[in-house]
C-alpha cells in the first residue's frame, strides 16, 4: 500500500483526512492558514486521489490502520488529527488505537454514532445502484448534498470541483467505503474517555451531519468545543474556508504544545 501525502509548514504534525468521495484536495483552501501553526500532512486515503486502490480493505478500521502505519513510517511521535465526514470516522478509529500519541482531534462535519437502520438502508441502495452501472446517477445525487444552497448560489463551480475530486474514484472504492461506513462501530464511548482537546466543526446548514451531531460530540468529550460555520453545508473547508481556517487555527494555537527549542 502506498498513500499519497503532501506536506506544508513546520511544527507538530497535523494529519488531515478527507471525506467521501473526495480527496486531500478538499483541504487546499485552508492549508495556507493551517501551515502557519503546524506541519500539515494532507493524506489521500486508500482508493482516493493519488493513493493505491486495492480491491478490498475499505472498512473504517482498515483505513485507520493505514494512518497508523503512515505515522510509523514517517516516525511521527505526538501528532494532531483532523478528519472530515468519513475522514472523521477514520480519525476516531485512529484515536482509539493511538491515544497516547494524539495531541488534539478535530472532527469536521462528522459524527460518533453508528448508522441507524434508515442510513444503513440508504447506503445499501447506493451500493446496489453503483453495482448496476449507476455510478454517475449516484454521484449526481450525492455531491450536491455536500454544500449548502447558499454556497451553490455564490459559487456554482463548487459542484464542478467536487465532481472533479470524485471522478477518478473506482466503483469498488465507492462501494467498499459505503459498506465500511455502514458497518462502522459506535465511537461514542471513545469520546467520553478522550484525554485530548477536541474541536467539532460543523456547517450551520449541514443536513447530512447536523449541528446537533457536532454539539453532542463536543459535549461528550471532556475537553470538547464546538465551532459552527455560518452559511456552510457539509463541506466548510471549501464553502467557507476563511471562517473554517480561523476556527481550526484558533483551536490549534490554544491546544497544540509549543515547538521545542
Amino acid at each position: 500500500m502506498t498513500l499519497a501525502v503532501e506536506e506544508a509548514g513546520t511544527g507538530l504534525p497535523l494529519l488531515l483526512l478527507h471525506g467521501f468521495p473526495l480527496s486531500s484536495q478538499m483541504w487546499e483552501p485552508v492549508l495556507p492558514a493551517l501551515a502557519q501553526v503546524a506541519r500539515v500532512m494532507t493524506v489521500d486515503l486508500r482508493g482516493f486521489g493519488g493513493s493505491d486502490a486495492p480491491a478490498a480493505g475499505y472498512s473504517m478500521d482498515v483505513l485507520a490502520e493505514d494512518i497508523v502505519a503512515l505515522a510509523e513510517a514517517c516516525r511521527l511521535g505526538l501528532f494532531a488529527l483532523a478528519g472530515h465526514s468519513m475522514g472523521g470516522y477514520v480519525a476516531l478509529r485512529v484515536a482509539a488505537r493511538l491515544p497516547e500519541r494524539l495531541a488534539a482531534l478535530i472532527l469536521v462535519d462528522s459524527r460518533a454514532e453508528p448508522d441507524d437502520e434508515a442510513a444503513r438502508l440508504r447506503r445499501q441502495e447506493a451500493m446496489a445502484r453503483i453495482a448496476g452501472g449507476g455510478r454517475g446517477e449516484f454521484l449526481s445525487g450525492f455531491l450536491p448534498k455536500l454544500v449548502s444552497a447558499d454556497s451553490l448560489r455564490r459559487s456554482p463551480r463548487l459542484l464542478e470541483e467536487l465532481h472533479g475530486m470524485a471522478q477518478g474514484v473506482g466503483d469498488h472504492v465507492l462501494a467498499g467505503c459505503l459498506a465500511g461506513m455502514r458497518e462502522r462501530p459506535d465511537s461514542r464511548p471513545l469520546l467520553s474517555r478522550l484525554a485530548v482537546p477536541l474541536l467539532a466543526v460543523v456547517g450551520e446548514e449541514d443536513d447530512l451531519t447536523p449541528v446537533a451531531c457536532a454539539r453532542a460530540m463536543a459535549e461528550a468529550a471532556p475537553r470538547g468545543s464546538l465551532a459552527v460555520i455560518p452559511g456552510a453545508g457539509h463541506t466548510p473547508p471549501v464553502e467557507r474556508p476563511v471562517a473554517t481556517a480561523e476556527a481550526m487555527v484558533g483551536f490549534l494555537r490554544t491546544n497544540l504544545p509549543p515547538p521545542r527549542g
